[in-house]
């Protein structure tokens, strides 16, 4: 079924090149639809601006911030070097060692919520990438 043309002006409308290719995939796909294509659209609008408004929650994390971890360097070597070859080789953190990563954090910054504890986590990866390069 076609979608009709006031919806797709609508689609046509978003900025967001990768929004507008996902709901035109959904909207085309050849599943079966429980739901009109405007509650389709209406639903994936209001997913894309509350992932929008959450990622704008999160701390925005300053490189002096992110390096803090290369101290684990002085108070956990072994943690440290084991992290680096973990991601180096695996390109993943095993669970048991990222809590202990994620507990040095809480210590290092107590008022950290879990999500800003979970992009610092993150950022320190990419940082961590970065160097292995």
């Amino acid at each position: 079924m076609p979608i009709s043309p006031e919806l797709q002006a609508k689609i046509d409308a978003l900025e967001d090149e990768d929004l507008r290719a996902r709901i035109l995939r959904v909207l085309t796909g050849p599943g079966k639809k429980r739901a009109s294509d405007e509650e389709i659209y209406e639903t994936a609008l209001a997913g894309y601006a509350m992932a929008k408004e959450q990622q704008a929650r999160l701390r925005k994390w300053r490189d002096d911030e992110v390096v803090f971890l290369r101290n684990i360097s002085r108070k956990k070597p072994e943690d440290y070097s084991e992290f680096l070859r973990q991601q180096k080789e695996f390109n993943q953190i095993e669970s048991e060692l990222a809590w202990r990563v994620r507990r040095l954090m809480r210590e290092w910054m107590p008022d950290l919520n879990s999500d800003d504890r979970s992009e610092l986590f993150s950022e320190f990866r990419r940082y961590v990438r970065s160097r292995l390069a």
